[in-house]
């Protein structure tokens, strides 16, 4: 057939032609976001020719077409993160295109009338099916993972476990029955998808995932960062007080507004400004409903800079990111192929402006053209994990997905012939939502890469409705939302005032955070500009290879020179993980491959020019780690700041380099927590914060005295002797982090802290 290029329905028969070709080109099926929910929604077919390219950035543009529409589909692997100077094993997965060359549309009874012309080679059958590893082992790898990572930092990972068989007939056909029979499986999946890269061994995906990544949309960047699951009882949609409990969980605020803060970090850095955040609302699945949030922003980079900018979506990777990103590849023991990747469909509007949206690739079939079937799961393991627990929930992920099997498996899953050890879905593994009532389900079963999962107390069973229901609208669910909402950042939900004022120098500390907190600062209504700490190292005259020493006194015409001096902490309290070689001096927080938006930019503004005030951002490490390159810099840095008389606030490490300068630091503890929301007596107000960063400052003995001396006000909070916020004459700064979506009043704190 001619190549057609505006979206035309395609009959039963020319669809059983694709499946059942010898030599079948490339072809992709897409179900993209049914808002009914209906397992007979439309799908589109795309046929064209596959590409492999090099670099997410070097995906083609396409010509807009008369009307608009896709020109490409692409598969990114989880490898790609390479170009944003992350850390991840390169095994080598190619980064695949389809170039559409034809555009359909057809539905299910055509999918399956279709099918069912070409079987018995579209029916499914698996062979040697099982975990690579015992539900005891990965137990093992998790509680390894607790107590020398986890514990130190407040670190939260996803840390995967594969499923793998063998399937024979694993042709076009049986690609195509894959997707119909996870069509009639989830209803509610952003995508449901299935990609064959041609020939008569194509390797294949098919996948159902309920996430949204990333999308540009009328000159807007969208981003649906998801977090929070609750599993559904088998017989039906929770009560709504099981519900509204779950929405109440201050665990389900605090992990919900760390992933949002994550993603939200790569969106400021690929936006020109105006950010907005909505949510959290409800995504509903087949078992099981989720929380999500929808951030968006004014696109300033072309799609493919915008998608290698963000790279990936944090809940299948972990957060703070860059060191999750490291910790996966060194604990997973191979490579992750597409798994935690995107799918993404490119093309144009109407009006011939780029569009993309993608769906993250979990939940999703990797199939070779050796008949190779894998599916990775993950659990997010953080403080509170039950290494027991993130075990099940990786079963309960596979015995899901795995149901489309059940009615034509020939093999009951055992060990496979090679002898490996298989964990494999038995009669105690959680049942298919039309299981009896009797069925349990595990105590622990979340989706991928959403932590926090939880199962109702107490369930309401009985037949599954076939009609949609939203249960965001009953009331005590509405309320209990309308909470959550009311708990996000004021700023960010549009609901602060403009506060101009002088320019701002943020330094960038190696802090993901860097790019919201400029965000925030230019929406405020400053002038900022972000640049890194040796440029204004260089530009304040600060010798980075002659850095202060960490006990050297206060010297500032607006400080007496103090007595008090700072000892280091010894190797317990040091920074762990953070290697200063990773960063250079001023870390990964805000590149992004190729040209960068605002708030990724990395500029030579002048901190001595007049009315500039320079604020030294977030980032990771122990403030008094001695040996650590980085930290020795940045110590510095702040040091020649004050000594010139700069207007230097700190936020985050900034703050707590500031308080060991000042000599007003006594001690440094681990947080526990890698995010948590607080409410505070701060700045002469209560106010809700997030917090952020692995390490807590403590005052010592002589800290209030210290403060009186230097003119300084010392808030503390919330724990025992933390340090919470300064300020005084030339200075100021806060531990919490004003640009998270955990701090309500964010804005209003930051703008008092630059008055």
């Amino acid at each position: 057939m001619p190549d057609v290029p505006t979206r035309t329905p395609l009959p039963a028969a020319d669809l059983a032609d694709l499946f059942s070709a010898p030599d079948p080109p490339p072809f992709a099926l897409v179900r993209r976001h049914p808002h009914d929910q209906s397992a007979s929604a439309p799908f589109d077919v795309y046929i064209g020719t596959m590409h492999t390219v090099r670099r997410v950035t070097d995906l083609p543009s396409g010509p807009p077409r008369p009307g608009g529409g896709p020109h490409a589909l692409a598969v990114l692997p989880y490898r790609c993160l390479a170009e944003r100077g992350l850390d991840c094993r390169d095994d080598g997965t190619p980064l695949r295109v389809l170039r559409i060359r034809r555009w359909h549309t057809a539905d299910t009874a055509t999918l399956t009338a279709a099918l069912a012309a070409v079987r018995p080679a579209g029916e499914l059958r698996w062979e040697e099916a099982g975990f690579d590893d015992t539900d005891e082992e990965y137990a093992g790898r998790v509680r390894d993972l607790l107590s020398h990572e986890v514990a130190r930092t407040g670190l939260h990972v996803l840390i995967r476990r594969d499923f793998t068989a063998r399937l024979p007939g694993h042709g076009a056909a049986a690609v195509g029955e894959l997707f119909r029979r996870l069509c009639a499986a989830e209803h509610g999946a952003h995508w449901t998808f299935a990609v064959h890269t041609g020939g008569p061994r194509g390797a294949a995906l098919a996948g159902a995932s309920p996430q949204r990544h990333v999308g540009v949309e009328r000159g807007r960047v969208v981003m649906h960062p998801m977090c929070g699951t609750l599993r559904l009882p088998p017989g039906g949609l929770p009560a709504p007080e099981d519900l509204a409990a779950f929405l109440r969980d201050r665990k389900e605020t605090e992990e919900l507004g760390a992933v949002v803060d994550a993603e939200l970090a790569m969106l400021c850095g690929v936006t020109a400004g105006n950010v907005r955040l909505e949510g959290p609302g409800l995504r509903p699945l087949a078992r099981v409903l989720h929380t999500e949030c929808r951030i968006s922003g004014t696109a300033a980079l072309d799609v493919r800079h915008t998608l290698a900018g963000t790279l990936f979506a944090a809940t299948a990777v972990g957060r703070p990111f860059a060191e999750a990103c490291r910790v996966i590849a060194r604990r997973e023991p191979s490579g992750r192929g597409y798994y935690g990747g995107l799918i993404a469909l490119l093309g144009h509007d109407a009006a011939g402006g780029e569009q993309v949206d993608t769906a993250v690739l979990i939940r999703t079939f990797e199939l070779s053209g050796r008949g190779t079937l894998k599916l990775s799961v993950g659990a997010t393991v953080g403080p509170r994990s039950v290494p027991a627990d993130e075990a099940a929930e990786t079963r309960a992920k596979a015995s899901a997905l795995l149901s489309v099997f059940e009615s034509t498996a020939a093999t009951t899953p055992g060990d496979t012939a090679a002898g490996r050890r298989r964990a494999d879905p038995g009669p105690g593994d959680p049942a298919p939502h039309d299981a009896p009532e009797e069925c349990d389900t595990p105590a622990a079963a979340r989706g991928d890469g959403a932590p926090g999962g939880r199962t109702p107390g107490h369930r309401r069973t009985g037949p599954r409705s076939t009609v949609p229901v939203d249960p965001a609208a009953w009331p005590s669910v509405s309320a209990a939302l309308d909470r959550r909402r009311a708990l996000l950042s004021a700023h960010w939900r549009g609901r602060s005032r403009s506060a101009p004022g002088g320019p701002v120098l943020l330094v960038d500390a190696g802090g993901e955070e860097t790019a919201a907190l400029a965000a925030m600062l230019r929406g405020l209504g400053r002038a900022a500009e972000v640049c890194s700490a040796d440029r204004v190292a260089h530009a304040a005259g600060v010798r980075p290879g002659n850095p202060v020493a960490p006990d050297a006194p206060v010297r500032s015409a607006d400080f007496p020179v103090p007595e008090v001096r700072v000892r280091p902490r010894d190797a317990v309290t040091r920074a762990t993980g953070v290697r200063s070689g990773d960063h250079g001096v001023h870390g990964t927080g805000t590149r992004c491959a190729g040209p960068t938006a605002h708030g990724g930019a990395h500029r030579s503004m002048d901190p001595l020019a007049p009315g500039t005030t320079v604020v030294v951002g977030p980032g990771p490490g122990d403030p008094f780690a001695t040996g650590d390159d980085r930290i020795a810099a940045l110590r510095a840095l702040v040091a020649g700041l004050v000594s010139r008389g700069t207007r230097t606030v700190g936020v985050g490490l900034g703050f707590h380099l500031l308080l060991a300068h000042l000599g007003l630091a006594g001690s440094v503890r681990p947080r526990g927590e890698a995010a948590a929301q607080q409410e505070i007596d701060v700045l002469g107000r209560r106010a809700t914060v997030g917090y952020g960063g692995a390490y807590a400052v403590l005052a010592g003995p002589h800290t209030d005295a210290q403060a009186r001396r230097l003119g300084l006000t010392l808030w503390y909070g919330p724990g025992d002797g933390e340090l919470a916020a300064l300020r005084g004459p030339r200075t100021g700064g806060c531990a919490f982090l004003p640009a998270s979506v955990l701090s309500v009043e964010g804005a209003e704190l930051l703008t008092l802290l630059l008055e």
